[in-house]
This record gives C-alpha cells, structure tokens and sequence, in this order.
C-alpha cells in the first residue's frame, strides 16, 4: 500500500516563477515584442505522482501539453510507543514518480513507492521492505480564479519490494477544487478508497506484529478529506500547510487517521525545484490485547513525524508564442474614489456599572444610520459607517458627528455624541438609569365667581406635551412619571393659569386649580 509520508512528501512541489517587467513611465506609452526562441513555461508546483498537487491534497490543476514531470524523495519517519512503552519504529522511505500530459486537461501519471522499516522492541529488533505502483489519472476544469476536477486511482501494494499482488489491486477517487484567492491557493478535496490491500498478506498469523504494522495494509475502505493553501514568498520561493483526514468505513473500524505538515519549495531554474518538509501523524492506538495476540487491526501506522527532501523537474511540453504586449496611457483617467468608514465600539452599563445585555444602540449620520445590540457583557459594536470619501488622494470627511441613542426595558433612554474618525472609534461607557414607578396628578378646576365646577377646561403639561381635559365636575386625572412639570389650564370666558406640580414615585398630587374672569 502508499505510504503516506511518501504522498506528504511528493505532494510537496517547485515553486512557479513569475514573470516580471518594469513599469513604464505614466507619461509614455510602451509597447514590447518578444524576440528570439520561445521559453518553455514557468515550473508548476509538482505533487504525489508527479502532479501539480499539495501534501495529501491533490490541486485541481494538469500540466501543459505534452509536458513530462518526474519526482524524486528520500525521506525518514520515527514513531515510538505502539506496540510497547519501549517499542520504536523509524522508516526510511524513497519514490520516483513521472507524468504525462498526453491531451489538454488531462494527466496520468506512475508512482514507485518504496519503504524500509526496522522496529525495537527492548533487545528485539525487526526489520522489512516493501514496494508498490500507483497509477494515476487526472482530468481538470478551469473556470477562471476556480478550477473543479476529478482523479481516480489504481494501487497496486506489494508483499515485499519490488514483488507486486494483483489480488490486492485497490481503488481510488476523490474530487478537487482549488481556488486563486490572489495571496495563495487554496484546494480542498474529498473522495473514497475502495481497499483491498489487506489480501497482499497470504497467511497473517505467520508474520510478526512488527510486519503487520509495517505493510501499511487496511482491512477498511475509507473516506478521505483533505485541505491545504499554498503561499508565494517572492519570485520562486513558496510555502504550505495542509491537514488531511482518513474516515475508516465499516463495522468495527477504527478511529480516523489525521495528518498535518507544512513545506518550503523553491525553483532552482524553470526545469529544476527542491523541497523540504515536515509532517505530524496521528494513527489509532493498539491495545494490549492486539499486541500479546499477534494480531492488529490492519492500517497504515505512519511515524508520527516525518521529514525529507525532493528533487522535481518538467521537461517537454508546449513552447510559449511569441507575445506582443502594449500600454498606453488613459486620455482621461477616471478618478479613484475610496469610501472612509468608521468603526464605533462601546459598553452599555446600569447604575451600578453591571453590564446591560440587549441594549438596542443607534448612531445617526447625517447620511446613514447604523443600529446594533449589546452583548452579554455590555459591549456593542457597528463596523464600516460611511463617513466620508478619498477622492484621487484628497479625503473628505464630511460626516463625522454622531448621535448615538440606547435603549432598554424598565431603563430610562441614555444618549451620547461622538465625532467620529477613520478606523476604530470608542464612545465612553453609557450608564442607564431605572425607570421609576409612575405617579398620578389628581386636579379639581372650579370658577371662582361662582364657585361651580369648570368643565370642558384644558389642562397642557409640559415637558411631554401632554393634556387632559376636565369633565362635568371639573375634575381630571393624569399618570405622570416622576418629575417636575408645568401646568397650563385654559377655560372659555376665564382668564389662563399656570402652576407648577412635583410627582412622586407611586405618590398623587392633588390640585384645586381657581379660576377668574
């Protein structure tokens, strides 16, 4: 079966070299003709297989026409601690892979994987090798900055290297997607195995339990998972890291394996690239009981870190026509506009500073209004306010002043003011008061001439701008919040009068209100 340092390490690629020319000057048209032979084109970054591809993850990407890929890795794995507390394994592993780009979007590829074990346990020692093919087929899509493709694969694991078991011929797919996010490549796969290496062994309960773990064989299909983002660091240096999963499928199975590892490449010319890189594995344990009977549950145990370096090369393909390129200035540029925007945080507290959770905040604009809700401890926040514009290089801030209202239940409204400016912005803690219980103003209106009732007088209260009117008896009633207020009563063919009243929380003010000619 493939072992799994070995894809981490061919999926770790040449960096592709950019091509780069100078700037013109912005008062001169330029235009440049390619002279001479074609190049070939740039390096790509090259994977398991001799595919464009990441650790674990392969790239939905193929090669150009024509073109002819070989990788070559050594490598060393070490893991310590499975079969016993002094049980240690290391693994030396080495590949060469080529590819070929027979028609457009279309690859396939031959992988010879190769893997020495030697395991000591105590004074013990054992030790063994084994090899395999993988053949690869890879057909891809590009839908600008998005590409989508889909491999299959056909494994054939080997009993010891270089011998081969056809009955264990096992099968792969999995579906790509690898997107040009402009600061890197990010890809990400998912597909299934269809295994069937474990029929490589003939007579299992003849071989040792360090054998076993070493075959890389698996009694379980699985699903396979994987991620990975590749980033350029100048013209022909790259770095990457991936996480990859395999899902054992079936009853009884296993715990899944996980991998994580990162990678530096870099392109010695536009043939030739080096790799370095390291990876974490994480396999399921063996219990006791597997080990002192001689008989694993069969998966790849991979080392849990592995390291190594690669030697990739392209060769062939089709050559670049010759290219004609033309800048010319703009007759009139069309001006650059960039919107300012502001971002205002804040805390909402009550009246012993305990943070007040579901506060509705507002800030007014003149030309927008944002809205938002405290958390649970108190703090809001309303990103990019519009706050002005960047005109060609000259900004204007022409509207900064902010009104910010908040609102609760059973608190009394608070509010604030803020000039706002680009970037982060910070109004001081808002503290809400409680609403007060509510009294009542209770009022009797009588004409003085002739000591009768007033009925239908108006009685204004301000501030709130509210108003009552007295009935048949003269009397009117009012429920007021606590405070100070100022009544204005008006009667027909009486003169107005005005008299202050103070309303207590839960309290009745009570006002005999005389009225005259």
């Amino acid at each position: 079966m493939r072992p799994w340092p070995v894809v981490a390490a061919l999926c770790l690629a040449s960096a592709s070299v950019p091509a780069h020319a100078g700037d013109p000057s912005d008062d001169m048209a330029a235009t440049a003709q390619s002279t001479g032979d074609a190049a070939p084109p740039p390096p790509q970054h090259i994977g398991y297989g001799a595919l464009p591809g990441g650790l674990h993850v392969a790239a939905a990407e193929t090669m150009p026409l024509g073109t002819v890929e070989v990788g070559l890795l050594s490598g060393f794995g070490h893991r310590s601690g499975l079969l016993a507390a002094d049980h240690s394994m290391n693994r030396a592993i080495g590949d060469i892979a080529l590819a070929y780009a027979p028609i457009a979007n279309l690859a396939i590829a031959l992988s010879a994987d190769g893997r020495y074990d030697r395991h000591n346990v105590g004074t013990m020692s054992d030790d063994g090798a084994v090899g395999e093919l993988h053949f690869l087929f890879r057909y891809t899509a590009s839908l600008g900055k998005l590409a989508l493709g889909a491999q299959a694969g056909v494994l054939v694991p080997g009993k010891n290297a270089p011998s081969i078991a056809a009955s264990a011929i096992s099968y792969n797919g999995r579906a790509m997607l690898s997107y040009d996010a402009g600061f890197g490549t990010f890809t990400a796969n998912a597909g299934y195995r269809l295994d069937n290496t474990a029929k490589s062994i003939d007579k299992r309960a003849d071989l040792s339990i360090e054998d076993q773990v070493s075959l890389s064989a698996s009694d379980y299909d699985a699903a396979l998972f994987g991620a990975s983002l590749r980033v350029p660091v100048g013209a022909r240096w790259y770095v990457g890291v991936e996480g990859s999963a395999d899902v054992f499928v079936g009853g009884g199975a296993p715990s899944p394996i996980y991998r994580g590892g990162g990678m530096v490449g870099v392109a010695v010319n536009d043939a030739f690239s080096i790799i370095g890189y390291l990876e974490g594995a994480k396999v399921p344990s063996l219990s006791y009981t597997e080990v002192s009977q001689n008989k694993v549950t069969l998966v790849p145990y991979e080392p849990t870190v592995t390291g190594g370096v690669g030697l990739q090369a392209r060769f062939g393909g089709s050559r670049r026509a010759a290219a004609t390129s033309q800048i010319v200035k703009n007759v009139r540029p069309v001006a650059v506009t960039v919107i300012e925007t502001a971002d205002v945080t804040g805390t909402v507290v009550d009246e012993v500073g305990k943070p007040v959770v579901g506060a509705r905040v507002t800030i007014k604009l003149k030309n927008n209004t944002g809205t938002a809700v405290s958390d649970d401890k108190g703090n809001y926040t309303i990103a990019r306010l519009p706050i002005g514009k960047t005109v060609d290089g000259k900004t204007d801030l022409d509207d900064t002043g902010a009104e910010i209202a908040v609102e609760v239940a059973n608190k009394k409204p608070g509010s604030a003011t803020l000039t706002l400016g680009k970037g982060a912005n910070t109004v001081p803690r808002i503290a809400l008061d409680p609403m007060l219980p509510p009294g009542q103003l209770r009022g009797v209106i009588l004409n003085l001439g002739n000591s009768r009732p007033v009925a239908g007088a108006t009685v204004e209260i301000e501030p709130g701008s509210i108003t009552a009117t007295s009935g048949a008896d003269g009397k009117f009633t009012v429920d007021l919040p606590p405070g100070h207020y100022k009544l204005t009563v008006t009667a027909k063919g009486l003169a107005q009068q005005q008299l202050d009243v103070n309303i207590d929380p839960n309290g009745v003010a009570i006002k005999n209100i005389d009225m005259h000619k």
